[in-house]
């Protein structure tokens, strides 16, 4: 079973969010879900993801039809230290799935990644011009 938490914590969390999901099934696989900031412009989507701490080998990105998903993690190691409170893990996986409009240049998608910061350029297809045609009457 996969938990989905929030990369940002509020300011008061529930009692049961910090304790019982970990108490419930301890061994469970926790997925974080990045922040993320989206923006458009005339030409392109851009995506800002932060990913903190990651190799740009530990992340991948798949685009299937229109669903992109962005993912990061590591094989979980085993430790010694005993964490009180967790706010985000470098052991944890991290991902974040999109839906895309139709009018992308899938072919074009390219991504960057720069101190924790995964900037994803998603280019806009062309738009077809009307085709215009004048029509002799008889």
């Amino acid at each position: 079973m996969n938990t989905v938490r929030c990369g940002y914590r509020p300011m008061f969390p529930s009692f049961y969010n910090e304790v019982m999901e970990r108490v419930a099934d301890p061994n469970s696989e926790v997925v974080y879900k990045p922040a993320a900031n989206v923006s458009e412009d005339d030409k392109k989507y851009t995506i800002e993801l932060i990913l903190p701490g990651f190799e740009k080998q530990e992340i991948t990105m798949k685009l299937e039809r229109d669903l992109l998903t962005i993912s990061a993690g590591r094989e979980k190691k085993e430790s010694d230290v005993r964490y009180t409170r967790t706010e985000f893990g470098f052991n944890a996986k991290y991902s974040r799935s999109f839906i895309v409009p139709e009018n992308i240049d899938s072919d074009g998608i390219n991504a960057e990644y720069r101190n924790g910061i995964l900037i994803v350029s998603i280019p806009k297809k062309e738009a077809d011009k009307p085709l215009t045609k004048e029509i002799i009457i008889a």
